[in-house]
């Protein structure tokens, strides 16, 4: 073996193993549960993203690329295996409401793995065929790449990671070809600068991840070969003394119930909750201090304004927090032309104070994430909460049932509520479709 191949191949040498060798009979009941429920979540996400008027040019592109044999999920259409996938991801990264994983997203792995995951294994099972088994172990060995990859000096390309992983498993490639796999996809990922907050570049970004991923397996598949993995085997799991092949990553991601930055949802939480215990409105709102982890004041970074762009809201606390005080909940309407163009809400956020307290860091990201907010009114009351697990960490999941109530809400006039229950009673029997073809014919 020429030298410079053999250094590559001893890289990441049990990942790959693991990946290739990982079959739905390893799975425990409750991460095959686990699987569908986050399937379920991220079709969720990409129903709602086909909706939003600004991913409307995701449509457009497609129309001019041609047919294919992909379904394009919620757009009524098809393309070629590559475009479908991109779509797919892209459309799921539209709202930033993706599930995530608190200790990834801190020590330098991906911190939304089933934007990426899910797309690539249902439009890579579409097109071979796969079976319904086939694709639920795939999307587990895919979070455990998209997580366990870690590094915090130069974050580690991990998204791009878990999609070749994903290709390269449906594919049936070996050992040595996947680990090729990844390196091309980690080497051609999509770099993102200066910032990933504004205008579309989030979304499209995460696109060109599940394209990407799928490229190289093939390329792989071909006998092309690519770079070493890349990673910080410090902080990595990516080893079968640090929980590789016994604790499958995604039990430990949450499922957000809003659509905005995990960072905001304490404070949502927090104030909804508040608002049902006082009396607590726009106009009798004096000021508001919501104390956060010092890791998570880039929430408070930009100011927004009447005719910001819909992303910077998304990522903006006072502006969060005001829709949840004078709205009662955080939906996609919170972040329509028509609200963010409402003086009176950026008004309200003019009354909203983030600020750090390191106090809060210590217990961050092992322990939980905690915010506090305290609501100062105008009669003299002060009404404080504080929120360590926001709803949807493992510690407090969804359950089923209010799983699927977000999936219909999110989905919204995209699905008659006939079509919705046909998805989800299919989807939970994914593991007896022999083709998963069979499944994607429903979206």
């Amino acid at each position: 073996m020429v030298k410079e191949v053999d250094k590559v191949l001893r890289v990441g040498e049990e990942l790959a193993e693991y990946i290739t060798a990982l079959s739905y009979d390893d799975l425990p009941s409750d991460v095959v549960h686990q699987v569908k429920r986050v399937i379920l979540d991220c079709l969720g996400t990409i129903y709602m993203g086909v909706r939003k008027e600004e991913a409307a040019g995701v449509a457009k592109l497609l129309e001019g690329l041609g047919e294919g044999e992909c379904t394009v999920i919620g757009a009524g259409s098809k393309s070629s295996v590559l475009w479908a996938a991109w779509a797919n991801a892209a459309y799921s990264q539209v709202h930033d409401c993706n599930d995530g994983h608190r200790k990834a997203a801190a020590y330098g792995g991906s911190s939304h793995p089933g934007r990426v995951a899910v797309p690539t294994a249902l439009t890579m099972g579409e097109d071979l065929s796969s079976s319904g088994k086939d694709v639920i172990a795939a999307i587990v060995a895919g979070y455990d790449v998209a997580t366990k990859l870690r590094g915090m000096k130069e974050r580690p390309p991990s998204g791009a990671y878990c999609t070749a992983a994903i290709a390269s498993k449906l594919l049936g490639l070996d050992v040595d070809q996947t680990r090729f796999a990844m390196g091309i996809s980690g080497y051609h990922s999509p770099k993102v600068f200066p910032s990933t907050r504004g205008l579309d570049t989030n979304f499209l970004a995460n696109g060109y991840q599940a394209k990407v991923g799928i490229e190289a397996a093939l390329m792989a598949r071909q006998g092309l070969n690519g770079p070493k993995l890349g990673d910080d085997n410090r902080l990595s799991t990516r080893f079968k003394t640090r929980g590789l092949g016994e604790e499958f990553e995604v039990m430990n991601v949450y499922i957000k119930p809003w659509p905005t930055c995990r960072m905001t949802h304490g404070a949502v939480e927090a104030i909804l909750e508040l608002k049902q215990e006082a009396e607590i409105t726009p106009e009798n709102v004096e000021k508001v201090t919501v104390s956060q982890l010092t890791h998570g004041m880039y929430i408070a970074d930009d100011k927004v304004g009447t005719d910001s762009y819909y992303k910077s809201c998304q990522f903006n606390l006072p502006y969060i927090a005001a829709c949840a005080i004078a709205d009662g909940d955080v939906t996609e309407a919170q972040f329509t032309k028509e609200r963010i163009a409402d003086p009176g809400i950026h008004e309200l956020a003019e009354k909203i104070k983030v600020v750090a307290d390191e106090g809060l860091d210590s217990i961050y990201p092992e322990e939980c994430r905690p915010t506090t907010v305290e609501v100062k009114t105008k009669d003299g009351k002060t009404y404080t909460k504080r929120v360590d697990y926001p709803k949807g960490e493992p510690r407090r999941p969804l359950t089923d049932d209010e799983l699927y109530e977000k999936f219909v809400k999110w989905s919204g006039p995209s699905l008659s509520p006939e079509k919705a229950e046909r998805i989800r009673e299919a989807l939970f029997r994914l593991e007896e479709f022999d083709d998963v073809s069979e499944f994607m014919g429903l979206l």
